[in-house]
This record gives structure tokens, sequence and C-alpha cells, in this order.
């Protein structure tokens, strides 16, 4: 590096940095140039530039660092580069496949979980279970028709004057025939049901 470059008088400083040569007088008075930034005594010293960017960089205010038309009047002593940071990398495929099936498999497996707990509570029950329960209570119902059906038998012979078998045959076979043809609707409405019915009350 060049002596004119490592050094300048104060008025070849002060048209670098745009100001007036009195502005550089002054900021020695001021103290805002001091010691290393002086090359020199007196009206001969000379300014190390480098050095006095730093100092003027520090002692001035923000407003005296800038010149009537606006630009900065301090350049800066070295650039401040932000570090470059690493490009994130691109996504892998398989990893995130792997990822969304294991995503899936643990909202299979929560779902699953609720469902045991729900049927364990009583508040969801099996369609065979159902069918199962409703069997059995269509079964008690019928016993206690068949019962009944004895007592209008005796009824009937009575009050018609027919022998009580008779009345009880003719009793049987309506009930029979009825029977048919409600289990058939019956069992037409339950094949058509889900394994589970969706829960409306939520």
């Amino acid at each position: 590096m060049s002596m004119l470059a490592e050094t300048m008088s104060k008025g070849d400083f002060a048209a670098h940095i745009r100001v007036s040569p009195g502005r550089i007088s002054q900021y020695i008075t001021e103290g805002k140039l001091t010691g290393d930034a002086l090359d020199g005594e007196g009206r001969k010293a000379r300014i190390r530039t480098a050095v006095a960017l730093q100092q003027l960089s520090r002692t001035l205010d923000p407003a005296q660092r800038f010149g009537a038309n606006g630009a900065a009047t301090i350049a800066p002593v070295m650039s401040v580069t932000k570090p470059q940071t690493a490009p994130s990398a691109a996504p892998d495929p398989v990893v995130d496949e792997i990822a969304q099936e294991r995503l899936k498999q643990q909202r299979l497996k929560t779902a699953r979980e609720q469902r045991d707990e729900d049927l364990s509570t009583g508040r969801y029950m099996l369609t065979d279970a159902a069918r199962r329960e409703t069997g059995r209570a269509v079964s008690e119902a019928f016993k206690v028709m068949d019962q009944a059906i004895q007592e209008m038998a005796k009824t009937m012979a009575a009050q018609f004057g027919v022998p009580q078998r008779d009345a009880l045959l003719a009793l049987h076979k309506a009930m029979r025939d009825t029977r048919a043809k409600q289990a058939a609707a019956f069992r037409e409405v339950a094949d058509q049901m889900p394994e589970l019915i969706e829960d409306c009350s939520e």
C-alpha cells in the first residue's frame, strides 16, 4: 500500500469524507481524532486513513456521519457480510413417506383403542351382539304369547262351543304365519345393518 493510501493530508481526508478541511481540525480539537489517527504534529500532521475512519465511526453522532446530500460521509472500514447459511437439505421422499405411514398407523391404533374403550364401557355394541340380545328378547316375548294362546283357546272354546284343541290349533297356525312374515321382515332389516353404527349423539 502506498504512502498516499495509508495517510492523507487533512485536506485530502476532508475531501474523502466530504467535509470541509476546517471540520478535520475541529475533530482533532474535540478529541474525535487522536493518537494513532494522526501522523505527526501541528499543522503538518497527516491523517492515517483507516485508523481515522474507525475513530470517527465511534466518536461521531449518527447525524454527523452524513453530508448535506444525505450520503454517508464515513466509509465503512470493512464490509460486514452475513455468514452464509448452508442451504436446507431437500426433503427425502422416502423419509417423508415413512413418517406419513407412522402417523397413519398411530391414528389407527388410537382409533382402535378408543373403540375398544367405548365397547367395554357399553357405549357401543357390536351388531352381532345386538342381534343375539334382540333374538333372546323376541324369544321370551313369544313364550309369553304362547302361554297367552293357551288361555285364549280356553276362552274361545267356552264362548263359541268349539273344542279347545281346535281353537288352540287355529290360534297357533295364525301365530306361526304372523311370526314367519315378521321374521322375514326383521331379517331383511338386520342384514342391512353395518357392523358398527355411527354415534350421532356427538
